[in-house]
């Protein structure tokens, strides 16, 4: 059943492998309401050189596995996949680990 407005995720997609980003995003698209919203916070594409290579230290900590999707820009495509529509990569921030990015998307309603 579909029972919440909105899903907020900091830093946790990129600790999953690929399969379980995937069924993640399934669970989330089906656990809201239609016309829902989902915002996720995670390492994202890197803005710069600089940014990939400070990087390299979370994927040395996370796995360079997991944290592949991220830093490849992939989130976007998962979320859509999923079924959510409007998927977008909004905003990002550098920081002294790498690139952050804020995504939201929404549950057809």
């Amino acid at each position: 059943m579909a029972y919440f407005d909105r899903v907020v995720s900091s830093l946790f997609f990129h600790h999953l492998t690929w399969e379980n980003k995937q069924r993640t995003a399934q669970e989330l698209f089906r656990i809201l309401k239609p016309g829902a919203e989902l915002h996720v916070a995670d390492w994202g594409y890197p803005a710069n050189a600089l940014m990939r290579g400070l990087f390299l230290s979370i994927q040395l900590l996370d796995g360079f596995k997991n944290t592949q999707d991220n830093v490849s820009g992939k989130l976007i495509q998962l979320f859509q996949q999923a079924g959510f529509t409007e998927v977008a990569q909004w905003q990002t921030f550098n920081t002294i680990y790498g690139t952050i990015a804020l995504y939201s998307a929404l549950k057809p309603g």
